[in-house]
C-alpha cells in the first residue's frame, strides 16, 4: 500500500511540474502572426503590399493607424493553406508622418512602420504642340478628315478635341490623331482647331488649326423636273425611316423622343430607327430607382450604333415620383462593362433632355436616400460589412432577431433567389412551381426568378430549395441575372478542373467582371457552400 501511495505522490508532483510547462508552450505558439511591408516609405496615393504567415486558412485583419492610433485604413483576408497572406492597401489621403501597420488581432499580431513622404506632386502642365500640324484631306462637299501630329505631356496626353470654329465637335475626347468631319456645307470655309488633354484634365489652348473650303455644289439640280430635295421625318408611333441628309424627330408617344439632325447618320441610304421598352430590363445600380421604363433604340435592327454627331434624347417622367432633393438623371447601360453610366440631362418640367453620339438602351433614373441602416452586433470589421449594409438599405436581405447578420453562415438555393428577385427589383409573375416549392416560404419568389430565366431546377420535379448553394451555382444565377455577355476565357485557378462543365462559362463570366474572385491560394472552389457575406457581395457587385 506505501508503495502505491508513493507512486500515486510521484505522479501528482509531475503532474504539476508539467502543467506550467505545457501552459508556457501554448502561450509562446500565440504570437505566430509576421508582417513584411514592399516599402517602407511611400507618398500618399501609393500601393503597399502587405505579406507575411500566419495560421493556415486563418483570417488576417490589418489596420493602419496615425501617430494618436487613430485607424486610417482597416482591411482583411484569408491566410491560404500553407498560413501565407498578402494585402494591397493604398496609403489614404490626409494621412501623414509615420504610419503604424498592424497584422493580426489580439495578442497574436506583427507590426511596422511606414513613413508617409508626401504627396505626389499636382499636375498642372499642359500638353504642348512643339511642332503641331494639322490638315485636311478627303474633302467634298459636306465632310472632310482631318489628322494632326501627336501632341507631348509630362505625364501623357490622353485625348484629343476637335472644334469646328469655337463649336466643340468631338463629345468625348478622341483618343487617335485623325477625325471624319460630317454635316458641313458645299463650298464653304471652315477652320478646325484641335487641342490635347491629359489624365489631370489639362488642355492645351495653342493646338493647330487648319481652313479649308469644302467642295462646290453641282449646278445640275432641283429646278423643274429635277429630284426634290429630302424633308424631315416626324413620327410617334416610335419607328421611322430617315435619310442622312434630312433627319428627323421619331418618338414613342410622349415617352421619349429622338431628334436626328442632318448628316447625323452615316452613309447615305435610308435607315430604320426604332424606340422600344425593354420588358425585362437590367437591374438600376444599388441606391437608385428607375423613373418609368427602359428604353431601347435601334438602328436597322442593330442594338449599338455610333452617330456622326450628336442626337438629342429627351424623356418625360412624372415629377410625383420625385422626394424633396431628388434631381433625376439620364443612364445608359454599357454592355461591355456590365453596368448602367450616369450623362446627367438637363431637366425642364417634366422632361429631361441629353446629346448622346450612340444608341443602346436608356432610362432615367433617380439616387435613393438610404434609410437609417440597422447595426448589426457581428460584422463590426467584417469584410463585407459596406456590402451588407448597402444591400440590407435596399430591402434585398434581412438580418436575425437576435441583432446579428451571421456573415460566415451558408445560404440556400431559395434564399439566394430571394434576394435576387428583391435586389434586381424582378417583377412578380407565375413561373415553374416545382413539386419541392409547392409548399415552400420561398415559392413565389422562385416561380418569378424562374419565369425570368434567372434559375433552373435540377430537373423539371426539383428545385432543391433548402439545399445549401455552390458557388458555381451562384456565379450562373448572378450571371442570368445581371444578363452579362458571356466571356469566353481559359480560367487560370488551380481548381479550374472541377469546375461544372455547365458552370464554366458563368464562372468565367463573372470572373472577368470582378463581380467573383478567388481565394488566395488561387482556387475558386465552385463547389464549396457560399456565404451569406460572399452573396451579399456578389450582388453588390453587379449592381455597382
Amino acid at each position: 500500500m506505501r508503495l502505491r501511495i508513493v507512486a500515486c505522490l510521484q505522479m501528482a508532483l509531475l503532474l504539476l511540474i508539467c502543467v506550467p510547462v505545457m501552459a508556457l508552450a501554448n502561450t509562446s505558439n500565440n504570437t505566430n502572426t509576421t508582417l513584411s511591408l514592399s516599402k517602407t516609405a511611400a507618398l500618399v496615393g501609393e500601393s503597399v503590399t502587405a505579406s507575411g504567415t500566419t495560421e493556415p486558412n486563418a483570417w488576417v485583419p490589418l489596420k493602419v493607424m496615425d501617430a494618436a492610433q487613430s485607424i486610417l485604413l482597416f482591411d482583411t483576408t484569408k491566410a491560404d493553406t500553407s498560413g501565407n497572406y498578402s494585402i494591397n492597401f493604398v496609403v489614404p489621403a490626409g494621412a501623414t508622418g509615420t504610419l503604424t501597420v498592424v497584422a493580426g488581432e489580439g495578442s497574436n499580431v506583427a507590426i511596422k512602420s511606414l513613413t508617409v513622404t508626401g504627396v505626389p506632386p499636382v499636375d498642372t502642365e499642359a500638353p504642348t504642340w512643339p511642332s503641331g500640324t494639322l490638315t485636311a484631306s478627303n474633302v467634298s462637299r459636306t465632310t472632310l478628315t482631318l489628322s494632326w501630329s501627336g501632341a507631348t505631356d509630362n505625364l501623357g496626353v490622353t485625348g484629343y478635341r476637335v472644334y469646328q470654329g469655337t463649336t466643340l465637335l468631338t463629345a468625348a475626347p478622341v483618343t487617335g490623331t485623325s477625325y471624319n468631319v460630317t454635316g458641313l456645307t458645299a463650298g464653304t470655309q471652315y477652320t478646325f482647331t484641335v487641342q490635347a488633354g491629359d489624365a489631370a484634365g489639362n488642355w492645351s489652348t495653342d493646338g493647330p488649326s487648319v481652313t479649308v473650303t469644302t467642295t462646290a455644289a453641282s449646278t445640275g439640280g432641283s429646278g423643274p423636273g429635277g429630284p426634290a430635295a429630302p424633308q424631315p421625318v416626324n413620327s410617334t408611333t416610335g419607328k421611322a425611316s430617315l435619310s442622312s441628309d434630312a433627319g428627323g424627330t421619331v418618338s414613342l408617344g410622349s415617352d421619349v423622343t429622338i431628334k436626328v439632325p442632318a448628316n447625323a447618320l452615316t452613309g447615305t441610304d435610308k435607315v430604320d430607327i426604332t424606340i422600344q421598352k425593354v420588358t425585362s430590363p437590367q437591374a438600376a445600380p444599388a441606391g437608385f430607382r428607375l423613373l418609368g421604363s427602359v428604353y431601347e433604340f435601334k438602328v436597322n435592327g442593330n442594338e449599338s450604333y455610333s452617330f456622326n454627331k450628336p442626337v438629342t434624347l429627351t424623356f418625360t417622367f412624372d415629377p410625383e415620383e420625385l422626394k424633396p432633393g431628388e434631381t433625376p438623371a439620364i443612364y445608359y447601360y454599357d454592355e461591355t462593362q456590365g453596368k448602367w453610366i450616369n450623362i446627367g440631362g438637363t431637366v425642364s418640367g417634366n422632361t429631361i433632355t441629353v446629346q448622346v453620339d450612340h444608341f443602346t438602351k436608356f432610362a432615367v433614373m433617380v439616387s435613393v436616400k438610404q434609410e437609417e441602416q440597422p447595426s448589426f452586433n457581428d460584422i463590426a470589421g467584417h469584410w463585407a460589412a459596406d456590402n451588407i449594409n448597402q444591400l440590407v438599405g435596399l430591402g434585398a436581405i434581412n438580418g436575425y432577431p437576435d441583432g446579428s447578420f451571421k456573415p460566415e453562415n451558408t445560404i440556400t438555393r431559395a434564399e439566394f433567389a430571394t434576394v435576387l428577385v428583391k435586389a434586381f427589383r424582378l417583377t412578380s409573375q407565375d413561373g415553374k412551381v416545382f413539386a419541392d416549392t409547392a409548399s415552400h416560404w420561398a415559392k413565389e419568389y422562385i416561380a418569378t426568378a424562374a419565369a425570368a430565366g434567372v434559375v433552373n431546377g435540377y430537373d423539371a420535379s426539383t428545385f432543391g430549395p433548402d439545399d445549401l448553394i455552390t458557388r458555381e451555382q451562384m456565379a450562373v444565377m448572378i450571371a442570368k441575372a445581371a444578363k452579362l455577355a458571356p466571356v469566353a476565357v481559359e480560367l487560370q485557378f488551380s481548381d479550374s478542373g472541377s469546375i461544372s462543365e455547365w458552370a464554366k462559362e458563368a464562372v468565367a463570366t463573372v470572373t472577368q467582371h470582378g463581380i467573383m474572385k478567388g481565394y488566395p491560394d488561387n482556387t475558386i472552389k465552385p463547389q464549396g457552400n457560399a456565404t451569406r457575406a460572399e452573396a451579399v457581395t456578389v450582388i453588390v457587385n453587379t449592381l455597382n
